[in-house]
């Protein structure tokens, strides 16, 4: 776990990922899905990996922009699946079955509500997969303001996207702290003077790490 602090007493906002952050790891309720397919571990993310290795980001790129149907991206990822041998049944739902076990978990929706209580600014910034997966009256009782890429035509690691969650909580970007399981979005968040934690599970650690950022004392 680390993190870059932004200046003393300066941090005023945070900002926080939902999936793997809010929720129990992506690939976690990925890999159990595909167990019961038998499909390999992985298996559909690495042919998206492969099939988006594209100036875009290719399907997953048009997808987390809102360029790119869901039932689109569905189809493309059965296909992908069927040329690589692994042929699944129309009836089931892929969409579904991916995100099926990813359900808001651990301690870091406590943080975000104590730290709002406190008077930080809060919100989320999220690349979507379709919108179905996010508990949006739990969301608005925890978070000021939430900006999800599909919403706005913008994606992480785009720095626009990290500038416009900042702005619509109505503060600067060196004024926030931001946490994503990804460390590349963390990286360009620290790049734009974000206080960036990269949080690998640890709810504990994560949390240390963003209440030092924010100069408030744990309890």
């Amino acid at each position: 776990m680390s993190t870059e602090p932004v200046g003393a007493g300066r941090a005023r906002a945070l900002l926080l990922d939902y999936g793997g952050v809010l929720t129990e790891p992506v690939d976690r309720s990925f890999a159990r899905f595909e167990h019961r397919l038998g499909l390999p571990p992985g298996r559909s993310f690495e042919v998206l990996v492969a099939a988006s290795r594209t100036k875009g980001g290719g399907p997953i790129g048009a997808l987390e922009r809102g360029e790119m149907a869901l039932s689109e991206f569905e189809m493309l990822l059965r296909d992908l699946l069927d040329d690589a041998g692994h042929r699944v049944a129309a009836e089931i739902d892929l969409m579904e079955g991916l995100f099926e076990a990813m359900r808001p978990a651990g301690g870091l929706w406590e943080l975000a509500a104590q730290v709002r209580a406190q008077g930080v600014r809060t919100g989320l910034l999220s690349n979507s997969w379709g919108f179905d997966v996010y508990p949006f009256e739990r969301l608005d009782l925890h978070f000021d303001d939430l900006v999800l890429s599909g919403e706005v035509g913008l994606r992480k690691p785009d720095p626009a996207i990290y500038r416009l969650a900042a702005q619509r909580l109505g503060v600067a970007p060196d004024v926030c702290v931001f946490v994503d399981d990804l460390e590349r979005n963390v990286e360009v968040a620290r790049e734009l003077g974000m206080a960036g934690v990269h949080h690998t599970g640890d709810d504990v650690a994560t949390r240390s790490a963003v209440l030092a950022a924010l100069l408030i004392d744990a309890v």
